[in-house]
């Protein structure tokens, strides 16, 4: 049985329009897609700026409002629960969020700020509240002493390591991270990626990763969702996805990762070039009269691409 099983997610956002305000159409920010979850695994959500990433994410955590589907976490479907019973389940889900900058309060101090989500489930003494977030920074990698400074008084990759502190202090089963490293530096960036799978190990955590990288999924993920306009393209394991990609989106994501050896740069524009135009003359291949994907057949056992 999977751990997080995603069934006909739709996220429809509507559209009004005329002197009464009718609706007259909808943006399918996510358009009936469906994937699971294993226990202790790292699931990847890659796509382009706008795809529905991000709002899968966040509507899986109870921040968005889903149209329609299911979400059924340890089998039971989030979407369906009250706000109590919902609730209960909150704790064992947890977020990190896009940007360390704007998602920490700036008026707070780190003490406030980590044991935030503790306030909301526990009751705790001061005493007890005080050491707990501090095992948590210390877990993280920082100063367990700096519990009483403010955000501002640390750099990009330690305002995330907050952000990681207070997504773990309930000890949760799943995080969702979006986009967690690209407000970072690239030197910064492994150093929080290598950390989230130490801690990965240590808490037995599973991942939801989102990101537009390619680079950064194939170093964290386990299974990838290839995600264009709302909809799965393509779904696989790393090893599918980078080696043997079969949907045109898939490819045209792949050949933009950046080689850092100057010699294959030639090689590489070619590859670009023959992909663009097999975009440009295939294009029915891929996507339907509408200009919309076509639905997933597997071409393995655990590969699926989104063909006619």
């Amino acid at each position: 049985m999977a751990f997080l099983k995603v069934n006909n997610l739709k996220v429809y956002y509507p559209i009004r329009g005329g002197f009464f305000r009718r609706v007259v159409a909808h943006v399918k920010a996510v358009d009936d897609i469906s994937f699971e979850l294993n226990q202790g695994e790292t699931y990847g959500l890659v796509g382009e700026s706008g795809c529905g990433k991000t709002t899968t994410g966040r509507t899986i955590m109870g921040l968005i409002k889903a149209t329609s589907g299911e979400v059924l976490f340890e089998n039971q479907d989030l979407l369906k629960m009250n706000r109590r019973d919902f609730n209960q389940h909150r704790k064992d889900i947890q977020m990190i969020f896009q940007d360390p900058y704007s998602s920490l309060n700036p008026r707070k101090r780190v003490l406030d700020i980590v044991a935030e989500p503790l306030r909301n489930f526990e009751r705790l003494s001061p005493a007890e509240e005080k050491k707990k977030v501090q095992f948590y920074l210390e877990k993280v990698g920082l100063n367990p002493e700096a519990i009483y400074n403010y955000p501002h008084e640390f750099s990009g990759g330690q305002r995330q390591r907050i952000g990681i502190a207070r997504a773990l202090t309930l000890k949760p089963k799943l995080i969702i991270a979006d986009e967690p490293v690209s407000a970072l530096d690239v030197s910064v960036q492994a150093q929080v990626l290598n950390f989230m799978q130490d801690i990965q190990k240590e808490f037995n955590l599973t991942y939801l990763f989102i990101s537009h990288d390619l680079g950064i999924i194939q170093h964290m993920c386990d299974r990838i969702g290839i995600m264009y306009r709302g909809q799965f393209v393509e779904e696989g394991t790393s090893r599918d996805i980078y080696t043997n990609p079969q949907h045109i989106y898939t490819k045209r994501l792949i050949s933009a990762i950046p080689d850092i050896n100057p010699e294959n740069r030639e090689n590489q524009m070619k590859l670009r070039q023959e992909i663009n135009s097999e975009y440009k003359n295939s294009y029915d291949k891929y996507f339907n009269a509408e200009g919309k994907v076509y639905n997933l057949k597997p071409i393995s056992d655990t590969h699926l691409v989104a063909l006619p």
